[in-house]
């Protein structure tokens, strides 16, 4: 039988990249971990390891039992958590993230609203999950992921949050600025396009490249965060396409502005996507969210 220690090891093993290192990690001798290496070979009746060039790779057999580890220990992780927050009286944390988008400003109004109803309730934003939010969240290591038309597994449960458009944002004195009213793909075969660098399973992937079927920027240049596209923007080094809500707050105060897109395709309906949909702080959370892009809806949370 398999058990947790034996995917630790697996793990600590290919991160540290040798027996010694790995050792020091789990506090070990290396006789000590070596022993439970060969051990668990003769469990499994396999080697799960194999020396090229002085390297420790994994043999087919370990490479399945390394992505077992990378689903099962974040779960367990997880469940640590979880117990340790009720344990201090805690509703339990929500590990969130948004597709493509590293910005969050409508956060901190939607945390003080949740707060009100759930005093000890905790929300960390998972950062590194914007470019695979699905992946993460069936890999148990996010509650709940915010995504834009991409299609949801069977196994996950969506809420309908709100809807926007996509925009082109580019500096005041571009020549575009004043003279047209929307921009096709063609418009851009002239522009450096200033984008996030996504996975081809998020739904502004699935947009961009519809879009620009036909026609392609002049350049592309993919960044990670908000703010250093914005800032190359204003810089005047190249345009950007952009959610409404998420460009909303950066224009205030900026030599900016925005084009609407010649295209369907920049209408967008954005979901809570989760794997509890018994859990109440989710629904609530996903409320919360509505309410704050719909400032006029203010019916009560039940």
């Amino acid at each position: 039988m398999i058990t947790t220690n034996d995917l630790q090891l697996v793990t600590h093993i290919i991160a540290e990249g040798s027996l010694t290192r790995a050792a020091d990690k789990m506090y070990l001798t290396q006789s000590a971990l070596s022993h439970q290496l060969k051990d668990l070979e003769k469990r499994a009746g396999l080697p799960l390891f194999e020396r090229v060039n002085k390297k420790l790779l994994l043999t087919p057999a370990g490479r399945r039992i390394m992505e077992s580890a990378n689903s099962i220990l974040p779960q367990l992780n997880r469940l640590q958590e979880d117990i340790q927050a009720y344990r201090k009286g805690k509703l339990q944390t929500l590990r969130i993230s948004t597709e493509c988008y590293t910005c969050y400003h409508w956060l901190p109004r939607v945390i003080t609203e949740l707060k009100r109803r759930y005093h000890e309730v905790e929300i960390s934003i998972v950062a590194a999950a914007t470019q695979k939010p699905l992946t993460y969240l069936l890999n148990g290591e996010l509650d709940m992921a915010i995504i834009s038309d991409s299609v949801a597994p069977p196994a996950v449960h969506t809420y309908t949050l709100f809807s926007d458009e996509v925009v082109v944002v580019l500096p005041r004195h571009h020549p575009f600025a004043g003279k047209k009213k929307s921009l096709t793909a063609e418009d851009f075969t002239t522009e450096h396009l200033l984008t996030y660098d996504v996975a081809e399973e998020a739904g502004n992937y699935h947009m961009m490249k519809e879009f620009f079927r036909e026609f392609q920027p002049a350049a592309i240049t993919r960044l990670q965060l908000t703010e250093a596209i914005i800032e190359m923007i204003q810089a005047g080094m190249g345009v950007g396409i952009f959610a409404t809500w998420a460009i909303a707050p950066y224009l205030k105060n900026r030599d900016l502005v925005t084009l609407p897109l010649q295209s369907p395709l920049r209408k967008r309906t954005w979901k809570a996507a989760c794997l509890d949909r018994q859990n109440p702080l989710i629904r609530q959370f996903a409320e919360h969210v509505r309410r704050h892009f719909k400032p006029g809806d203010q019916k009560p949370v039940k």
